[in-house]
């Protein structure tokens, strides 16, 4: 059996890990990066919720009462694919002025040979 944790609960455990979630209890991530039963990192939980390594691989999206995890599950997909829409459309500006700027240097230069 499974339990998100609150906004809240999650603020506990990160200030006060040893107390919010009790010790026969373990977190892990809902989609399986992490696993605190599994995978318990020497120092503690503390180690185990502040580690870089899990906070960069994390699946995280911010707790929602009334949200469906499928539902969470495709609002990520959707953030990620407008963040990769993002990059690529500011790479696309990038190409447009470096081609733009050629194309005036061409025109400054025909015009300075004839």
């Amino acid at each position: 059996m499974s339990f998100s944790l609150s906004e809240s609960e999650r603020e506990l455990v990160r200030s006060d890990p040893n107390n919010a979630v009790k010790e026969q209890y373990s977190l892990k991530c809902q989609l399986g990066v992490w696993d605190e039963g599994v995978s318990r990192l020497p120092g503690g939980r503390d180690d185990t919720l502040n580690t870089t390594v899990r906070k960069d691989n994390c699946f995280f999206f911010p707790h929602n009462p009334a949200m469906l995890f499928d539902a969470a599950s495709e609002l990520q997909k959707r953030e990620h694919e407008n963040r990769q829409l993002k990059s690529s459309n500011m790479y696309t500006r990038i190409g447009l002025w470096i081609a733009a700027g050629a194309l005036i240097a061409n025109a400054v230069i025909a015009y300075f040979k004839a």
